[in-house]
């Protein structure tokens, strides 16, 4: 070949912008040249010639590594770093940075190869090169892409070779050689420091150069506090080789994931995406770098560790061209943040001269010292300018990074008796402790009081345009930041103090605790206390101020855009949702002091409640609309602290009163003195004077629904906890809640205070019957009411019940249609507590009232012709949605009752059915009621011949939906809300049956049921199961949401029905199913793998066992070629592709039942294996490695008792019985086939 004409051809290529087939030839032929000849090339006078001839070189020496040879790839290595050295300052900046990157990528390649003395070498050459300080630095430029290059992330080349290379070469790298580099980083940044103070008067050409070396030894620093270490943990070797938890973000902040030497892009090669409960993996294990033990000594070192705050501070004046980004300052600032997360037992591990409590102490006291001094700094800027925000967001989560980590660490240090407690530790370790957390408390305090300011200042409306308003400003998020951390300080205190408190229940007081001067948990603990009582209150103050101020600016900038269009307020989310996390944190605080946080909160309620009293009295006709505004928005804002503060949210378990609340409770006299049942009794009277007021034509106008909301949302989440409480639920409880809450009989006032609830919900239907919002929360308050049985019971014993029940009876006509079923519901389940006649009574106007609905349509004689008249459409719909929430209200005292109707309008369901086959809204709310039915009717309380009635009607209305939906046109791929959600509906509707069905019996064979009511209601969840597949489109069905409820359906029917699902689903649809679980194996989403892998191995295991041969030929054939595609797919997918460790075992259990269903195919897929392994070293490795698994199997307790079981229905194989052979199999397997 003529190189000189290759040459020629690429410059022509380059210089005409034609890097097609002329470069891609020229470029061929180079990399099939000779070494000396690639060299050559590099001295183009074309430097984007060079750059592609560069990259030619790379790809000749990764392709033939094995032909050059190591002697010749490390010759070229060295030649092309001696051409950077040379020529660094001749040859152009993007080219000298691949010329950097080949030599790294070249010395990767050849590094597993290489004897230690030239790896020990290559890296002297690095770090002698990176403290000469040559500029430009060609030891830190290749050292930044060794580091890439072998830390195996995003930015790792594409080798082409087994995970085990790549593990080893990071193995051998980190520990040894990182080190070197790292410490030659840092030796530059040290001299850089002298030279910045020596040099204060240089020209600006001399700043230029430290600038531009400082940031280089900072990207190498970077990257390597973002390095994810290997660990000799053999659990930690395995997840390393089947990759760590999918669509994992290790950025130390938003900010840094778009700068270089972002963390992302640092991680293991295998940790490319995140699934399963890994997504719920506490944050700072996965932000926060482990050191190892021999990195102790530098890192720990106090000025390591102070340099880094000092470089920052000299890096602030550094001047950067616009090309390099990040600058200086952002790298030291991410730096920082890790620096002070710093954890581990390996790199405070005790040494001989120190226990690793005194290398914790000694680390925390550099820390807290110099984060002393910057908060200081960031205190004295002006915080609200853009130009801060770097530090003042990086200085918060240096903070919250150093706090969260610390308070994990456990002590090792023992007083009286008991381990130290992390934070008693650190206060009595680290002298500047209290002078540290009494700077963040200022801290916080300052950045509340920072975005109080913005809103009095000429910056609001820019806030207001480019980020919506104050609380997108990095101010407020700096705040959440120290919020989080602080609630880690109180929520540590309030742990230990319960653990505490259960732990001496019953004891004496230990004896040296009362005579003992010496400092222990009690004292350290109890006195830090008092210091964030004190603190709360500053932090509430200005949290309140600034919540204030703020309701000030957004009711005049309402005033400002009134008359133009706006966003439906119902469609944003709830200030008590959006700010959650807030308003936990000022709960938090205020219950360290409860007096005095209440005191506060209820002044505020009672001021802005008599103000607008004032307001109406004074000027009814000409009141100020802004000032009633004003003081509704603010009353908003109280109510929710008020309600975070006097109760905690639950969904899972019973909530309970909060225990500082009923420690207050306790040391009061009376309820008058209780604030807590102050601020409840004064929401009661501000819903009540804002509902009278509202009540008025001339002040209708003033009234507030938002308000009305907030004040039923308050009572929703507090009422069932206070009143009427169940005193079995406490230890001890406050006379002064019981007087204000409790029972009659107990000397409380619970049901005059109810008896006031229900008053006011029938007052806010009659004022706001047009506000859905309020109307649905007033609802909500009375379905949260009802799960309370004392509650309940006492609520339809009052005369008002009965007036509520005959008033939305009459009137439901005139409310909002979205809430008639909840209405129903509500009702329906308040009526079960009533007395069996009342209760009767109820349900029988529940139903007229409902069966009425469909009678003014259906009976019409008009009917067929109007149908789709959209007021009779409406009007059907609002009775689907009624009987919906009547079913949802079924329990054991109505449950006799709801079947009776169910039975009676099965007909009437039907009937709609077959008249709007060509509408949506109809069968969509149809199948609704029929998801509800299968949910909430219990079967297992009906006999046998209701079962069996309840399957048949069930059917019915599937076939009939199938019917209309085959009227239609084929299924149509819409992917659409309203598609998606009928086809979720629908699978629901099935799943809740078999759920029903499965309450009472293991498996279709148990004979816990009737088999002719088993075989009926298998009929009918197959015919299910088909109607989904025939009604649904393919690309609908592989949305993630309904793919989810689709394979826990398939999943569960396979576990329970198989024998039905052989006699009834048709062989075309049984070809469907196995295609959906071919769609998940390896999904991104945890569910779908896991209930796939389920289904697989219960599925294989049933065939195995009893065999194909009563099947019919086509499902045969659709078996065979189904299992092969599962097999397939699954083996590479455990072989090849990221997967969640979790699911090894499940995924191993399908995969192994599969190798038993159809050996022959088991041994091709390895033959194929065997084939890809062309080096013969790695296919004598693959052949040892299943010989071994294949002995496994055969010895394995779970093979053998799957195939020498006798149930009619086995059970799969036992995934944990396969772990160790499965685990060793695969991790050697991989190791060898898994290529990057």
């Amino acid at each position: 070949m003529d190189y000189t004409q290759a040459l020629n051809e690429l410059e022509q290529a380059c210089a005409d912008f034609q890097l097609n087939t002329s470069f891609k030839n020229s470029e061929n032929g180079l990399m099939q040249s000779q070494l000396e000849n690639m060299l050559w090339v590099t001295n183009s006078s074309v430097p984007t010639a060079k750059f592609f001839a560069l990259r030619g070189i790379k790809e000749a020496v990764i392709t033939r590594y094995s032909v050059l040879g190591l002697a010749e790839v490390l010759a070229l290595r060295d030649e092309l770093f001696q051409l950077a050295l040379e020529n660094s300052r001749a040859v152009e900046a993007f080219v000298l940075d691949s010329l950097c990157w080949v030599v790294a990528v070249i010395t990767k390649r050849a590094w597993v190869d290489m004897p230690e003395d030239q790896k020990a070498l290559f890296t002297q050459k690095l770090c002698d090169d990176i403290v000469l300080h040559n500029t430009p630095c060609i030891g830190m430029i290749t050292a930044t892409y060794l580091i890439d290059e072998i830390a195996g992330g995003s930015k790792c080349s594409q080798f082409r070779l087994p995970w085990e290379f790549h593990y080893t070469c990071k193995t051998t790298f980190e520990n040894t050689h990182m080190l070197q580099i790292f410490e030659a980083a840092l030796k530059v940044i040290h001299r850089q420091l002298q030279r910045s103070t020596e040099m204060q008067h240089t020209p600006v050409s001399g700043s230029h150069t430290i600038a531009y070396e400082r940031r280089s030894a900072l990207h190498i620093a970077d990257r390597v506090f973002n390095w994810a270490f290997t660990s000799s943990d053999e659990n930690k070797v395995i997840a390393a080789s089947f990759g760590h938890s999918k669509s994992r973000s290790t950025g130390t902040s938003a900010k840094a994931s778009q700068h270089h030497g972002s963390s992302e892009d640092l991680e293991d090669m295998d940790s490319d995406e995140r699934s399963g409960t890994a997504i719920f993996e506490d944050e700072l294990q996965s932000r926060t770098p482990i050191f190892p033990r021999n990195w102790q000594t530098l890192l720990l070192n106090k000025e390591v560790l102070a340099m880094f705050f000092l470089v920052y501070e000299a890096a602030l004046g550094d001047q950067m061209h616009a090309y390099f980004s990040p600058g200086s300052s952002h790298l030291a600032l991410q730096c920082l943040v890790q620096i002070s997360g710093i954890r581990g037992k390996e790199i405070f591990a005790a040494t001989s001269t120190k226990s690793s409590d005194i290398l914790r102490a000694e680390f925390a006291q550099v820390i807290m010292r110099n984060q002393l001094q910057m908060i200081r700094h960031v205190c004295s800027m002006n915080l609200t300018s853009e130009g801060s925000e770097d530090i003042v967001v990086a200085t918060t989560q240096m903070i919250r990074r150093f706090i969260e980590t610390q308070l994990e660490e456990p002590s090792t240090t023992i007083v009286g008796n008991q381990r130290l407690h992390s934070l008693a530790f650190l206060v009595i370790g680290v002298p500047e402790a209290h002078e540290y957390f009494g700077e963040v408390s200022k801290f916080i305090c300052m950045l509340l009081n920072s975005a109080a300011g913005l809103l009095q200042s000429d910056m609001l409306q820019r806030i207001d345009d480019d980020f919506g308003d104050v609380d997108n400003y990095f101010v407020m998020q700096a705040f959440d930041e120290l919020a989080s951390a602080w609630s880690t300080v109180i929520n540590e205190i309030r742990e230990w103090e319960y653990l505490e408190e259960a732990t001496k229940s019953g004891e004496q007081a230990s004896a040296h605790s009362s005579t003992d001067k010496q400092l222990d948990n009690q004292s350290v603990l109890g006195s830090f206390m008092h210091f964030l009582v004190t603190t709360a209150y500053l932090i509430r103050s200005e949290y309140i101020q600034l919540r204030m101020l703020i309701c000030e600016d957004s009711v005049a900038s309402s005033s400002q855009q009134e008359g133009s269009l706006s966003i439906d307020q119902g469609l944003l989310a709830k200030d008590y949702v959006v700010y959650e996390d807030q308003l936990q944190f000022f709960a938090l605080l205020a219950r360290l002091d409860v007096r005095t946080s209440l005191g506060r909160l209820y002044e505020n309620l009672c001021s802005r409640c008599n103000a607008i009293q004032n307001e109406i009295a004074s000027a009814e006709s000409s009141s100020n609309r802004h000032t009633f505004d004003l003081l509704h928005e603010q009353m908003q804002w109280i109510i929710m602290m008020i309600g975070f503060t006097l109760c905690d949210s639950g969904t899972s378990e019973r909530v309970l009163i909060p225990k500082p609340i009923l420690e207050y409770s306790a040391s009061c006299q009376g309820t008058e003195q209780n604030l807590a049942v102050q601020c409840i009794m004064a929401m009661l009277k501000t819903l009540e004077i804002e509902l009278s007021s509202s009540h008025t034509s001339s002040n209708a106008d003033y009234g507030s629904p938002l308000l009305v909301e907030t004040l039923f949302w308050a009572l929703r989440r507090i009422g069932p906890v206070y009143i009427l409480p169940d005193l079995s639920d406490y230890h001890r409880i406050s006379q002064s809640i019981i007087t204000a809450f409790g029972r009659s009989k107990d000397g409380g006032n619970g049901g005059v205070v109810i008896r006031g609830i229900v008053d006011l919900i029938k007052q806010t239907f009659d004022i706001w019957s047009a506000e859905e919002d309020v109307l649905q929360m007033c609802v909500s308050l009375m379905l949260e009411l009802g799960q309370r049985t004392a509650i309940a019971q006492e609520i339809v014993s009052l005369p008002q019940f009965t007036l509520l029940m005959e008033f939305f009876t009459s009137n439901i006509g005139s409310l909002p249609e979205a809430i008639h079923g909840s209405i129903i519901e509500a009702l329906a389940l308040l009526a079960c507590h009533a007395p069996p006649a009342d209760h009767e009574q109820s349900f029988l106007k529940l139903k007229a009232l409902i069966l009425n609905s469909f009678n003014q349509v259906v009976r019409k004689s008009d009917f067929v012709a109007q149908q789709q008249d959209a007021r009779l459409v409406n009007q059907l719909l609002g009775g689907l949605d009624m009987i919906d929430g009547l079913l949802s209200a079924a329990n054991f005292r109505n449950l006799n009752a709801i079947f009776a109707l169910f039975f009676e309008i099965q007909p009437l369901l039907e009937q709609l059915l077959a008249m709007y086959s060509c509408d949506d809204e109809i069968p969509c709310q149809v199948v609704q009621v029929m998801e509800s039915a299968s949910r909430y009717l219990d079967i297992s309380s009906i006999s046998d011949e209701h079962m069996v009635r309840f399957s048949h009607g069930f059917r019915g209305l599937l076939q009939q939906y199938q019917k209309s939906c085959s009227n239609l046109q084929a299924p149509q791929p819409g992917n659409d809300i309203e598609s998606l959600s009928k086809v979720r509906t629908l699978i629901s509707a099935i799943s809740y049956l078999v759920h029903n069905e499965m309450g009472f019996a293991s498996d279709e064979s148990s004979p816990s049921i009737d088999k002719a009511v088993s075989d009926d209601y298998g009929e009918t969840e197959v015919f299910g199961l088909y109607c989904v597949y025939i009604t649904a489109h393919s690309s609908q069905l592989l949305a993630p949401n309904v793919l989810r409820m689709l394979m826990q359906l398939i999943s569960e029917m396979v576990q329970y029905r198989i024998p039905s699902l052989l006699r009834w689903l048709p062989a075309n649809v049984w070809g469907q199913m196995l295609d959906t679980l071919l769609a998940g194996i390896n999904h991104d989403i945890y569910d779908i793998g896991q209930r796939a892998y389920e289904a697989i191995s219960k599925l294989a295991a049933y065939v195995k066992v009893t065999g194909v041969g009563n099947m019919p030929d086509n499902l045969r054939s659709i078996f065979s070629h189904g299992f092969k595609q599962l097999l397939s797919k699954l083996l590479w997918a455990l072989l090849f592709s990221t997967f969640d460790m979790e699911l090894v075992e499940s995924a191993g259990s399908a995969l192994v039942t599969l190798g038993l269903l159809d050996p022959g195919h088991f041994q091709s897929c390895f033959s194929e294996l065997f084939a890809q392994a062309e080096a013969a070293a790695f296919a004598e490795r693959l052949s040892a490695t299943l010989a071994k698994f294949n002995a496994d199997l055969e010895s394995s307790d779970g093979v053998k008792q799957l195939l020498e079981t006798t149930k009619p229905i086995p059970d799969p194989i036992d995934g944990a019985m396969l772990r160790q052979p499965l685990f060793e199999f695969l991790v050697n397997t991989r190791a060898v086939l898994r290529t990057k």
